[in-house]
C-alpha cells in the first residue's frame, strides 16, 4: 500500500513571482523542502516576488533563531538566480511574526524583504515595485521591431 505525504505549503508560479502558502504545523526540513522546490524550478530565475503566507501555518517546535540565520545565509548564495527580488511575508500568529520578524532583523537575506498583515497589503507593495534595483525597461524605448537597421 502506498503512503500518501501531504506537504503542509503550496507552491504557485505567477507570472512574474511565486507565492508559497504553508498551513498546519512545518517542520524545518519541510521549510527547506519548500525553498528548494522554488529554487529549482527552472522559472525561479528572474522572478521579482515571492509572497509567503504563513497565516494558516506555524512553525514546528524544533525551529531556532540559529536554525534561520543558517537558512539566510543559504539563501543569499542563491540570490544570484534571481538578484532583484523582493519578498513580502504574511503572518499575524505571534510565534510566527517573531521568527519573520528576526529573520528581516538579520540583514543576510538577500532580498528587499517586509512582512504584512494580509496577503492583499503584500500585493500592494509588490506592485509598488519597492525594489530600486528592480530592472524594468523605460517606456521610451522603441521595441526591436522599430529599430532601425542600419
Amino acid at each position: 500500500m502506498w503512503e500518501t505525504t501531504i506537504m503542509p505549503y503550496r507552491i504557485r508560479w505567477e507570472g512574474h513571482g511565486v507565492y508559497r502558502r504553508f498551513f498546519g504545523v512545518f517542520t524545518l526540513a519541510e521549510f527547506q523542502d519548500a525553498y528548494e522546490e522554488m529554487c529549482s524550478d527552472i522559472r525561479y530565475q528572474g522572478i521579482r516576488y515571492i509572497i509567503s503566507d504563513y497565516l494558516e501555518g506555524e512553525p514546528a517546535p524544533e525551529f531556532s533563531e540559529r536554525d534561520l540565520k543558517a537558512f539566510a545565509e543559504i539563501e543569499r548564495l542563491r540570490s544570484y538566480d534571481s538578484p532583484d527580488t523582493v519578498q513580502a511575508m504574511v503572518a499575524t500568529d505571534p510565534k510566527t511574526l517573531a521568527y519573520v520578524k528576526y529573520y528581516e532583523s538579520l540583514q543576510v537575506s538577500p532580498y528587499c524583504m517586509r512582512d504584512f498583515a494580509t496577503v492583499a497589503e503584500a500585493r500592494q507593495w509588490v506592485a509598488s515595485n519597492p525594489r530600486q534595483g528592480w530592472i524594468r525597461p523605460p517606456p521610451s524605448v522603441p521595441s526591436a521591431a522599430r529599430v532601425p537597421r542600419g
